[in-house]
């Protein structure tokens, strides 16, 4: 009996071994990529490609700057990568690497074993190489045609690269959390300084991290952190990386930089324009420098919030920061109250349909089926046009709009390089109720346009008066923190429900450069105490008081004048008159006209000059 029981069981393990050897076999031959199986099509470069592919970027004196992904992604050559940090990943993620093909079979039979052994399943397996699949190729479902998928092109890719190879695009590909990626945009966001810099335990604590980057947040769990750095760097002393010495020094806390500022969303409008690999930015160090301070307002986690400089003349960006990595280039928001110079005034100054000083009636109006308010549904009466743009009044700007022309405004917003979808045709569009919004950019560079005096997207004389017109928004009204900056121009805007406020905005400029900030809540809310008024203009008066950002007045045109007009037809009877040669200097008030929309009395023949028969005014749009 005892034979036959020892026969049963060799002839057992007999065809267990033979099972387990054709499983083997057969696992072999369906992972080998150049066997061709059509459920898994051919290996497909392109995935790695887009990995190797590199953008240098240079700054405005030709300097350079960074080299980064399509993706924006800060990217490091993996010979500037230090040995310590090559051996911190290595022997916490896949000691044998260099040892090993695309598998390695001996630690896939020892975790197996310490599985069986706890009767659990949760000693990984998975080389550096498959690491490196799973981030590129595949998806995160757990089947087993993905596991023979992920071999398959593990080992399609050892035999077309190096294993140097193979760790430079693992290392610049890795996930650290809050859309970080890459080892280099880690180094800077954690330490502040390049990968090729970092110190033994940065490294370790790097390495640490993407293990489980949400555990391992060193901002929010810092001894979560530590605790599996130290595991990294024992993994560094059994295997002889580094002395009992280093490890102990090692040991020590770690220093790591809390501030949320960086300068990825500069590095994303870059790339996202570039036509070729060696791309010159009109960045400007100096400027950046100020941007990225600015933005320590904005360190806190219940928002998002980002700062672009332009060129006025060049329309490009020179400096720009944000709070997230989160790539915002494509993103698109509602401007608010930002896009009323652009849709509502800029049109009606141009076509003449009112001046500076037009009186506009401020009072609850209703268009049809569209009711706008006012901000806390406070009213004014009579106000100029002027004090209605600065104080950001709902009601004269949709009257505004009402009065141009819903197409005809949309027209000079588009020569401003604002776009519109195909529902956007309501009178909420003069509050920015847009279906889709606008970028960052796009409304950026229509300040731009502007402030450039027009840049034959409205008249010169029309740009300049708009000009004037925004630089009492900054020293009165809802951009008034801005007040202490001399010769600036800004409009604020807050976008919201009666829940709260989404978005915030403040674009502040002058003739030289526009700083647009936005602070938004892309989920949720935004901080009761947070309107276009309050952070977004906090930001940029600490970014446009610097000395480089200063700029003289904007330059008057020979088209625009000044004119004396009669102070009693302003503002009993609302109307823009010109003062006679018997009015008395108290009841007079001098404004700025284009000289092809004057007032329509006449004083005096030598007095000033203009095209008086084309000249029309708008009188409190009464309805």
């Amino acid at each position: 009996m005892v034979k036959i029981i020892r026969r049963v069981i060799r002839i057992t393990a007999f065809l267990i071994l033979v099972a387990i050897i054709g499983f083997a076999a057969a696992l072999f031959v369906i992972t080998d990529p150049n066997v061709r199986i059509k459920q898994f099509g051919e290996f497909d470069m392109a995935p790695l490609s887009r990995l190797t592919e590199k953008y240098d970027l240079y700054d405005a004196d030709g300097n350079f700057l960074s080299s980064v992904t399509k993706n924006g992604n800060l990217k490091i050559d993996f010979d500037k990568i230090g040995e310590d940090t090559k051996n911190a990943f290595i022997s916490i993620e896949d000691a044998r690497f260099y040892e090993h093909g695309a598998i390695d079979i001996r630690r896939i039979g020892a975790a197996l074993i310490k599985d069986i052994a706890t009767g659990s399943a949760k000693e990984g397996a998975s080389t550096i190489t498959q690491q490196l699949v799973k981030n590129t190729y595949l998806t995160p479902e757990k089947t087993f045609s993905r596991k023979v998928r992920e071999i398959r092109i593990a080992r399609a890719i050892e035999q077309r690269l190096s294993k140097d190879e193979i760790l430079g695009l693992y290392l610049n590909s890795l996930y650290f959390g809050n859309n970080i990626y890459g080892i280099e945009t880690a180094s800077r966001r954690f330490f502040g300084k390049s990968a090729a810099e970092i110190e033994l335990d940065e490294s370790a604590a790097l390495a640490a991290i993407i293990n489980n980057p949400a555990k391992f947040d060193p901002i929010k769990h810092r001894e979560n952190t530590e605790s599996r750095k130290k595991l990294v760097l024992e993994r560094m002393l059994d295997l002889g990386h580094i002395t009992k010495e280093e490890y102990l020094d090692a040991c020590n806390e770690t220093e790591f930089v809390t501030t949320y500022a960086n300068e990825n969303i500069f590095y994303d409008h870059a790339v996202s324009a570039a036509a070729q690999t060696s791309v010159r930015t009109a960045y400007e160090g100096a400027i950046q420098a100020h941007v990225l301070g600015a933005m320590s307002l904005a360190s806190r986690a219940d928002l998002t919030a980002a700062a672009l400089v332009f060129d006025v003349k060049t329309e490009e960006i020179v400096a720009a920061a944000s709070n997230t990595y989160k790539n915002l280039v494509g993103m698109k928001r509602r401007p608010g109250s930002t896009i009323k110079p652009i849709l509502c005034y800029a049109p009606a100054l141009d076509s003449g349909v009112l001046t500076p000083v037009t009186p506009l009636l401020d009072e609850p109006t209703d268009f049809g089926s569209y009711k706008p308010t006012n901000y806390l549904g406070k009213y004014y009466g009579w106000v100029s046009a002027t004090e209605s743009l600065s104080q950001s009044l709902n009601v004269p700007a949709v009257k505004v709009l009402n009065i141009n022309g819903i197409e005809k405004s949309k027209d000079v917003a588009r020569k401003l390089g604002i776009t519109f979808s195909d529902n956007d045709n309501g009178l909420a569009l003069a509050l920015g109720g847009m279906e889709y919004g606008v970028d960052l950019r796009s409304l950026g560079r229509a300040y731009c346009r502007i402030a450039g005096g027009g840049k034959n997207a409205i008249k010169e004389e029309s740009a300049y008066l708009l000009n004037k017109m925004l630089t009492e928004c900054a020293k009165s009204g809802t951009a008034k923190k801005l007040s202490r900056i001399p010769n600036i121009a800004a409009k604020t805007g807050t976008v919201g429900t009666e829940t709260g406020n989404t978005d915030a905005w403040c674009i502040g400029y002058n003739k030289k450069y526009v700083t647009l900030v936005w602070v938004g809540a892309p989920e949720g809310y935004l901080p009761e105490d947070v309107t276009g008024g309050s952070l977004p203009t906090e930001i940029c008066a600490e970014i446009m008081k610097r000395p480089e950002l200063r700029s003289g007045a904007f330059d008057r045109p020979e088209t625009v004048i000044s004119v004396d007009i009669d102070a009693t037809e302003l503002y009993k009877n609302h109307r823009v008159a010109a003062a006679k040669s018997a009015t008395l200097p108290k009841d007079r008030v001098r404004a700025e006209f284009s000289i092809y929309n004057m007032p329509d009395r006449k004083a005096d023949e030598d007095l000033f000059f203009g095209d008086y028969e084309n000249f029309r005014v708008v009188s409190g749009f009464d309805d």
